[in-house]
């Protein structure tokens, strides 16, 4: 059995039947359905000084405080030009809600195994670390994010930021 073959729905790892596609620069990636609360417009936010990089801020949403991660940060690209992005409120399972800022949000879709392929090792290192896989599709790659791990891997990274000042 190659590397990349196809796997039954019951191995993949993000166990959801349906993706929220969304995209950040040229990569699509999928959201399992069941971690996603909405999809809300940009709004205004509250700056977090000292936050690490990736925090664009928090917001308060119906009366729910969510801390914004700018995916475009996270993963080392240029800031977006223009004003027209998407957050994507996520649940984790500690029951804490964060807004993943895209710079759009499609629709969502059918995992369908037979286009489902374990991560290759030729995808971008930042996306293989948070990945539980791609679906090949028409005429792109979708990421299947594991956003717990996308989540925890952000917010240790800030932790290690803060250390050095904590030494000082």
């Amino acid at each position: 059995m190659s590397k990349n073959a196809v796997v039954p729905t019951s191995k993949v790892g993000i166990c959801s039947s349906e993706l929220l596609t969304c995209r950040v620069g040229d990569q699509w990636l999928g959201l399992p359905v069941r971690h996603v609360r909405e999809v809300v417009t940009p709004m205004q936010y509250t700056d977090m000084p000292l936050s690490a990089d990736a925090v664009m801020g928090l917001i308060n949403l119906r009366g729910r405080v969510i801390t914004q991660l700018d995916v475009r940060r996270v993963i080392g690209l240029p800031p977006r030009t223009g004003s027209y992005y998407r957050v994507a409120i996520v649940e984790t399972v500690s029951g804490e809600d964060f807004g993943l800022v895209m710079d759009a949000v499609g629709e969502v879709i059918e995992l369908n195994p037979e286009h489902y392929e374990k991560t290759p090792k030729t995808l971008a290192r930042v996306w293989q670390m948070v990945s539980d896989g791609v679906l090949k599709r028409d005429d792109h790659v979708l990421v299947l994010v594991d956003v717990e791990r996308f989540i925890t891997l952000t917010i240790a990274d800030q932790q290690m930021q803060e250390i050095p000042a904590l030494l000082n």
